[in-house]
């Protein structure tokens, strides 16, 4: 593919996900739809289908970029004041996730996610694990998620803050606990 090409289709890439965001920030309830994303993107259908197979995807993909905060905190390089700051991102947009985490797909589709960007930062550091790298992953992704989700349910308080230091602790230990003894 040519340099162009490359350009163009992460331009596009962009302007998808940034309508996706736009209608996330602006629309107050209900699925967000393909025909809305390509409206606010001003471009085609089949444009949207040559980079998405669905609005789910496009919604993951978008939340690629704030999940990579969070799987720096679940392998245990984490950073507390911009996990902080996610968090409360997060918390303002509490009713969003809400309705994007109730289906239990969306919210294995999202555990997933995270999980595959563990693994990348397990494999960046080379770690000697314990158990199976997918396992250990999935385990470190899920003890991130798991409180995050509860607590934008309103199962318990906490200020980001907290919840930001906790998690990074929580990430760094779990991580250690996985490695190869010796």
């Amino acid at each position: 593919m040519a340099a162009g090409q490359d350009r163009r289709t992460t331009r596009t890439r962009k302007a998808l996900v940034d309508a996706f965001g736009h209608l996330v920030q602006h629309r107050r309830k209900g699925r967000i739809r393909v025909a809305e994303i390509v409206a606010q993107a001003r471009v085609g259908r089949s444009t949207f289908y040559d980079h998405y197979s669905s609005a789910e995807e496009i919604s993951l993909d978008a939340l690629s970029r704030p999940f990579a905060v969070l799987a720096d905190a679940a392998a245990g390089r984490g950073d507390p004041e911009k996990l902080a700051q996610l968090l409360a991102h997060f918390w303002e947009n509490r009713q969003r996730a809400r309705e994007m985490f109730a289906g239990g797909r969306m919210r294995e589709r999202a555990a997933r996610l995270l999980a595959d960007m563990v693994t990348e930062r397990l494999e960046e550091a080379d770690a000697r694990l314990a158990i199976p790298l997918p396992l250990a992953a999935l385990q470190l992704a899920e003890a991130a998620l798991a409180p995050v989700l509860a607590w934008m349910r309103g199962e318990a308080p906490a200020t980001p803050d907290a919840l930001a230091r906790s998690l990074c602790r929580t990430g760094a230990a779990v991580a250690e606990a996985l490695a190869e003894p010796g």
